[in-house]
């Protein structure tokens, strides 16, 4: 017979109606977070008198702002979830278990037009836990029975919506009771309150606040990405679609076209547009979570500047059908776009331009390659001037998944192809190839492409191969030419700021000059 060290409780025994529970989270002695957690005491509904556990946590990524994120779920008298929520500036989750088929529905509103769902099997019993969440851990044990030796049950992961087995080796010391886990942890708990938690491996220490006091900052969950056509538009949108082969997947695009009371009759200069991001649509919306990557900023200044410009939801994107994640494939969409672009009848089909963000100015290199005689010059905006097996070249084991496509990290796994691909692309190859002016445009806060190594292995490549190579740098910009106050990381790419009115300024004079 198993022997208990700690008894299963009610969920209205274990904390007093309002108290809070908090904790620091250490690593390296450093603090990266807090997680506050505080008993709402019971609602009723549907005639079931249920629980409230409210939480707020705080991230604190060095030199950056806090992000956080707050939830509240309901949970029975023996702690199994009946619904809820979780909200960031991110994403909004929602949780509901229907007993009829015993599944959690999870629903994800990022900000985008489409909602992600996911369902698991939610049993009695099944634990739950949202990240740093570290009542919902103590609300686990303090619910349970916990028994000498060997503990397990399944545990469902709120906050990345899934559910994996969970075990502990428990053992009693004193009057604490200390769980070895299966994540990792060692957890100190003692009279349904967790006292401390290490996670050795990472160097990581959880301990509880003195006299903490609830968070008084609120969470607004994400801002719908909404596309709206500027008030000063000289310029008319056309839907149309990508013509490809038979059997290829369907692309939706849009053409803008200048208005000839603006700008005088056609026909026009043509602008192909190429997103960096293989989950972008032709607006430059993409997530989860939902972040605007400016591409609708860059594309309507240029028609408000006289250009004709397609652009275009990346496959499995926006109105585009979902296809395979090819790098491949990414480039013959762009020949794709270039088609379409091509038999407009406002364009001018002897002056076109490829501008294409990050990967995309790869792919606006080879496209001139392709059409010598239609496209007149490159624009690549924060495009990599190192192949990825240099960018890898550190990370050997990593790289040598990509490579054969086995043992690769969970969130590899379902750009695979794309990385087996692209791992073949070489920059010096694609400059040497493209014989038309090139401009790269490079912010200075840019952390994904680095400032001054891509920047000189272009122009390198360029001064080999005889290539006219301008060089505008924008030293307070990051990735996608936004103005940020320190260094960039992908928490800022979610706050709300507008591409810079200098750099359109300056795109909009290369292209004017490139087109002539």
């Amino acid at each position: 017979m198993d022997t208990v060290v700690d008894p299963a409780r009610a969920i209205g025994e274990l904390y007093e109606v309002g108290e809070i529970r908090a904790f620091e989270f250490t690593q390296l002695g450093t603090t990266i977070g807090r997680s506050w957690g505080r008993y709402g005491g019971t609602v009723v509904q549907a005639g079931e008198t249920l629980h409230r556990i409210e939480t707020r946590v705080e991230l604190l990524p060095p030199g950056s702002k806090p992000v956080r994120w707050a939830s509240e779920l309901l949970v029975d008298g023996e702690g199994n979830l009946v619904g809820g929520w979780e909200r960031s500036m991110a994403a909004q989750l929602s949780f509901a278990v229907d007993p009829g088929d015993a599944m959690l529905r999870i629903e994800a509103d990022a900000g985008l037009p489409q909602i992600e769902r996911e369902e698991l099997a939610y049993d009695p019993g099944t634990a739950f836990m949202g990240y740093m969440s570290t009542i919902h851990e103590e609300l686990m044990f303090g619910a349970r029975e916990l028994v000498l030796g060997e503990n397990e049950w399944r545990l469902i992961s709120l906050s990345a919506g899934r559910a994996d087995p969970w075990s502990a080796t428990v053992e009693k010391k004193g009057t604490t009771v200390v769980l070895d886990t299966s994540l990792g942890e060692e957890i100190w708990f003692e009279d349904g309150r967790i006292n401390r938690i290490e996670v050795r491996e990472d160097e990581l220490v959880v301990t509880t606040m003195a006299h903490p006091r609830w968070p008084e900052w609120e969470v607004i969950g994400p801002k719908g990405l909404k596309y709206q056509k500027p008030a000063d538009a000289s310029f008319s949108i056309r839907p149309v679609e990508l013509p490809g082969q038979p059997g290829e997947a369907g692309l939706a695009g849009e053409v803008l076209v200048p208005d000839p009371d603006t700008h005088g009759p056609g026909p026009y200069p043509g602008v192909v547009f190429l997103n960096g991001s293989v989950s972008a649509d032709r607006y430059g919306f993409a997530g989860p979570p939902a972040v605007d990557l400016g591409y609708h900023e860059m594309t309507d200044a240029l028609a408000n500047a006289g250009f004709v410009v397609i652009r275009y939801d990346e496959r499995g994107i926006g109105e585009s059908e979902q296809a395979p994640m090819s790098w491949a494939g990414q480039r013959g969409d762009a020949q794709r776009a270039f088609r379409t672009l091509l038999v407009q009848a406002e364009v001018d089909p002897d002056h076109i331009l490829a501008i294409g963000h990050a990967e995309g100015g790869w792919r606006a290199l080879a496209l001139a390659a392709m059409r010598p005689r239609e496209i007149v010059g490159v624009a690549m905006l924060a495009t990599p001037g190192r192949g990825y097996r240099e960018l890898f070249a550190a990370q050997p084991d990593v790289l040598a998944a990509l490579e054969s496509g086995e043992g690769l990290p969970p969130n590899l796994e379902p750009m695979a192809q794309w990385y087996g691909e692209i791992l073949q692309e070489d920059p010096d190859a694609l400059i040497f190839r493209a014989r038309v002016p090139m401009w790269l445009a490079q912010g200075g806060q840019d952390f994904e492409v680095d400032p001054v190594k891509d920047v000189s292995a272009l122009e390198a490549s360029a001064t080999k191969h005889k290539r006219k190579l301008t060089v505008a740098r924008f030293e307070h910009l990051d990735h996608h030419f936004k103005a940020t106050d320190g260094t960039s990381n992908h928490a800022s790419y979610l706050e709300e700021r507008p591409v810079d009115r200098r750099f359109l300024k300056a795109l909009v004079a290369w292209a004017e000059n490139a087109a002539k």
